[in-house]
């Protein structure tokens, strides 16, 4: 995928939106000419909190800055979500089912993707929310071998039909579910202070979850009602199928899913069905918990320099001897407070720890302060800085820091972003977040799909600061151009960002309405 072409400005999330050498997807919102007319503010047009409601009933539902589709669009909601509306449309126009005002701003067509019947099929059985708490909003898996994508349950006959050699995988899986569905400790159980900053140590084990929990259920292994006796809810994939169909295409090995549900079906086997309602089989599924790295709270003694740890096999020395006589080993991603004096011994460069022992500075991620801020750097002016030599990024509130933590840039480091797989340098603005959205990867090295990357917010062309579940190299130039971050500290920045995510919506563009983008500065 290509960085040099640009995104549209706001995915709806239905389709591969951009990667970060990404081309735009053709549903993507685009600010149009000719605006709407200022329309009157009848009182009933205007909603109020307790209000009732519109959903959106396709993957993403656009909201519009004005009552007129040739508005920009300035956000919108995840399909099965809904958001308070005015009591009565605010326009027809172009609308047949009219434009309805929605908190806290802008408008939703209640036609096609999106409706004012809290009844519809979708509002009724999409009910899971992505949970803006966790640095992993939904729970994640990814595919371990390739796997269908049902669009409603199997039959035995069926999955026997479209999955080749599962009498052998069925058997595998039987004699090795333990070791194939093992989980380790993962982001969601660190826990987290209401700004998003790590309070305290993973635990040394990870939790006893239930195939329900580890799959997105609910406690109930039932067939829901909407599959019951085929499929009772319309189809909301970019991959059309007649309403007859069993399969929906198939997902290749490695991608990364988000689950919303789980449930026993035919052949006592277990499916997942993803965000945009299509099952998986949990047996092609290997649950996925993401990083614990984290950055640090400035706010709470760490001072600048600072560095993390950024590879597995690193030592703190002891040079009162000029020699590097080893003073014990330092855990990887580990943050350590810098005196900010170093010193060489023979070839190796070492910069020193406040208690006194010394680091090779070429086994830490180290965040400096800049020998000269920028001008925008004022009063409570919020800005982020990235160091692509450092692979080191810190919030800033005016000239005082208030976290920092170690990144993974374009692998291709300084090199040319139009030629290589280098990250953009430049001072931008975030232009669009999303809690989630599709992308596509090479980033490990293989072409696959990664539906529901976290926190992603993109701020030039098809550039991106996001989590990145599927490594955990912080502190190391790895990504195809964008800023993969921990799931920690990717809802740490997400959270502090401006345009702040109104209640409900799923992703919001920077607008005169909604705030904003806040000042991304990337240098060498």
């Amino acid at each position: 995928m290509d960085a040099r072409k640009p995104l549209s400005l706001l995915a709806l999330g239905a389709l591969a939106l951009a990667g970060c050498k990404g081309k735009g997807s053709p549903e993507g919102i685009v600010s149009l000419s000719a605006p709407a007319e200022q329309v009157a503010a009848d009182p009933a047009t205007v909603p109020k909190e307790g209000g009732p409601r519109i959903g959106a009933v396709e993957m993403a539902a656009p909201i519009y800055l004005k009552p007129d589709r040739r508005s920009p669009k300035i956000g919108y909601l995840r399909a099965g979500a809904t958001a308070v509306r005015g009591e009565k449309p605010a326009a027809f126009d172009d609308c047949q089912g009219g434009y309805y005002r929605v908190l806290p701003a802008g408008y939703i067509c209640a036609e096609a993707s999106a409706s004012i019947d809290m009844k519809h099929p979708i509002l009724r059985a999409l009910t899971r929310r992505p949970d803006l708490s966790k640095p992993m909003p939904y729970p994640y898996a990814f595919v371990r071998a390739i796997a269908p994508n049902y669009y409603r349950p199997a039959t035995k006959a069926e999955q026997f039909q479209y999955e080749m050699r599962l009498k052998e995988h069925l058997r595998s899986y039987k004699r090795l579910q333990k070791k194939w569905d093992e989980i380790e400790v993962g982001a969601n159980d660190v826990p987290l202070d209401a700004e998003g900053n790590a309070i305290g140590e993973p635990p040394s084990e990870p939790p006893d979850l239930p195939d329900q929990e580890l799959y997105g259920g609910d406690g109930n292994d039932a067939i829901p009602w909407f599959f019951q006796g085929g499929r009772k809810i319309p189809n909301i994939s970019t991959f059309k199928v007649p309403d007859y169909a069993i399969i929906t295409n198939r997902v290749a090995r490695h991608a990364g899913l988000a689950l919303i549900g789980t449930f026993v079906g035919d052949g006592d086997r277990r499916f997942a069905m993803t965000t945009d309602a299509r099952l998986v089989p949990t047996s092609k599924l290997k649950p996925a918990r993401g990083s614990t790295f984290h950055g640090v709270d400035m706010k709470k003694g760490w001072e600048l320099p600072l560095a993390f740890v950024r590879v597995t096999d690193a030592y703190k020395y002891d040079t009162s001897k000029r020699s590097l006589e080893k003073a014990g080993k330092l855990a990887f991603h580990t943050p350590i407070q810098l005196t900010g004096k170093s010193t060489r011994i023979g070839e190796t460069r070492l910069v020193e720890a406040k208690d006194g022992t010394w680091i090779k500075d070429s086994d830490v991620a180290i965040a400096v302060k800049p020998s000269e801020l920028p001008s925008f750097a004022a009063k409570t002016k919020k800005w982020i800085d990235i160091s692509i030599l450092s692979q080191i990024l810190i919030l800033y509130e005016g000239t005082k820091p208030v976290y920092a933590t170690a990144v993974a840039t374009g692998r291709d480091g300084l090199g040319d972003p139009k030629k290589t797989y280098s990250t953009v340098r430049g001072t931008f603005k975030i232009r669009e977040k999303h809690v989630t959205t599709t992308m596509d990867s090479h980033e490990v090295g293989n072409k696959f799909e990664l539906r529901d990357v976290p926190w992603v917010q993109y701020f030039e062309a098809g550039y991106a600061l996001h989590a990145a579940p599927w490594h955990d190299e912080y502190g190391k130039p790895r990504s195809h151009g964008c800023i993969n971050l921990s799931p920690i500290d990717a809802r740490r920045v997400f959270m502090w960002t401006d345009p702040p995510l109104p209640t409900d919506w799923h992703g919001v563009q920077a607008s005169e309405s909604t705030g904003e983008g806040t000042v991304v500065n990337i240098h060498p």
